[in-house]
């Protein structure tokens, strides 16, 4: 039986979270939805997840933090960040933070799949020589 990746998708919009499942789904992921970072990083606690996925905005949160604490919990796991607003933050800065990649909404259906294709094919080699 082939492992299949397990990713939480942290967004504060419920159709961005539907969104995500199918599109996982097809890329054959496993999905957990967050709807907010202390649900998101309660799943942290609990399970390793291969990619973490986490909008930038999130009501009153923000990714930044979210992402901060996940580093701690699992620094190995690649994250991508997705934002209608690029302009509050810097790729680099986000870089800086662990993320791996920066999307812009809306998300390019290709420009997606290749940054979960990457982060999990990266994700499974940093495992492999840890």
């Amino acid at each position: 039986m082939t492992h299949q990746p397990k990713v939480l998708v942290l967004d504060d919009d419920q159709n961005i979270l539907l969104a995500f499942q199918d599109f996982l789904k097809g890329e054959g992921c496993v999905m957990v939805a967050a709807p907010a970072p202390r649900e998101a990083l309660q799943e942290i606690e609990k399970e390793k997840f291969d990619l973490l996925i986490t909008d930038l905005r999130l009501n009153m949160d923000s990714g930044v933090t979210f992402m901060i604490h996940a580093k701690r919990l699992q620094p190995k796991t690649p994250i991508i960040v997705i934002t209608g607003y690029p302009d509050t933050v810097s790729e680099s800065e986000l870089k800086s933070y662990g993320a791996d990649y920066l999307l812009l909404k809306p998300l390019e259906l290709k420009e997606l799949q290749h940054a979960v294709r990457s982060c999990l094919q990266y994700g499974a080699t940093r495992e492999l020589k840890s």
